[in-house]
């Protein structure tokens, strides 16, 4: 996390998950000392000359979005705003989440899984998402094993929750070519309301071939350039994207991205802790009425860390102001930068 302050006011964003911890630390060290002590605008600016490119252009990006972050939600804090009203987007507005089972519960097994599905849909939610495939393979799973054992787990949530509730599905491009179709076949039975990442956006001749089984795609949580998500969704086949904001490059990355794809619907992912999820809560209006957002089911810790606390109630979020309308219950994060102060 990055705190910037300024006039006695904090801003808070996210930089997680880009990269191993010792380089994240290093490139946020790096980047803090282009914007200390600079006035508001002037820290913006220097931000946004910094290059996201190369080997570890991913890595970068994600930085930026961390610090694009902090810098508007310190902005709309110093203008008395929400985040969303500062960003022109309207007051902000309760926004749907799925439960993402697996950041909780993915290596307790299956039969834990399906409990906690039932149970997130039991306290309100209206989806859930199941990840099939991550922890077998990282059992040592593989091929047809891999295969039958994600399925397996996709056809008992899927019986063991109301009809009406949307299951997603994420295969985290662990399916082997091989099997991508039958794959496609199998789940396309089960009424999903998305399949995320069952093959790659740049294969399109895969991407099309796994659209064509009547699957409804998606995709995106990893690509921050607008050029390659335009790309990506050209021709249709992917139904939803799902921008990190934070590796998007924060909300000026997130709104560029969402112009870029079109007609394709903008959800926001969000394995991240609760001040990247009070920041996509913001955003959210980008993706309309037809958006979600995703959310780490399960994780208890998450209510200690901000004040007020998050509240997830019948499966919604509801941010409010000023800035993002919460902060760390204490100073955590691997930076603190002083922005407009000595």
């Amino acid at each position: 996390m990055v705190e910037l302050v300024a006039e006695g006011l904090r801003g808070f964003g996210e930089l997680s998950d880009g990269g191993p911890v010792e380089a994240l630390v290093a490139a946020a060290r790096s980047i803090g000392s282009s914007v200390v002590g600079l006035p508001l605008e002037q820290a913006r600016a220097a931000l946004r000359l910094r290059s996201v490119t190369g080997a570890d252009a991913f890595l970068s990006s994600t930085i930026r979005g961390g610090y694009e972050s902090a810098l508007a939600d310190l902005a709309a804090r110093l203008q008395g705003q929400s985040l969303s009203a500062s960003l022109g987007l309207g007051d902000p507005r309760p926004v749907r989440l799925y439960a993402n089972l697996n950041r909780r519960y993915g290596g307790d097994g299956a039969e834990t899984i399906v409990a906690e599905a039932v149970y997130a849909v039991g306290n309100g939610f209206s989806a859930v998402k199941v990840a099939p495939f991550l922890d077998n393979h990282r059992r040592g799973m593989s091929g047809v094993r891999l295969v039958d054992a994600g399925l397996e787990l996709v056809v008992k949530v899927r019986e063991a929750v109301p009809g009406g509730i949307r299951l997603m599905v994420d295969c985290h491009h662990l399916v082997p070519a091989e099997f991508a179709a039958v794959v496609a076949r199998e789940l396309a039975a089960l009424d999903l309301y998305w399949v995320e990442d069952l093959v790659r956006v740049d294969d399109r001749a895969a991407l099309d071939a796994a659209a064509g089984s009547g699957l409804s795609l998606a995709a995106g949580e990893h690509i921050w350039q607008p050029a390659a998500a335009a790309a990506a969704c050209a021709d249709g086949a992917l139904r939803y994207w799902l921008v990190d904001p934070k590796h998007a490059g924060g909300p000026p990355g997130v709104a560029r991205i969402a112009e870029a794809i079109g007609d394709t619907q903008l959800t926001f992912h969000n394995p991240s802790g609760p001040v990247g999820t009070a920041h996509a809560a913001h955003l959210a209006a980008l993706g309309g009425t037809g958006t979600w957002l995703e959310y780490a089911w399960g994780e208890t810790d998450r209510l200690t860390f901000l004040d007020p606390p998050e509240v997830a109630t019948d499966g919604m979020l509801r941010p409010a102001g000023p800035g993002i309308g919460c902060s760390p219950g204490e100073a955590v994060g691997v930076e603190l930068t002083r922005v407009g102060e000595e």
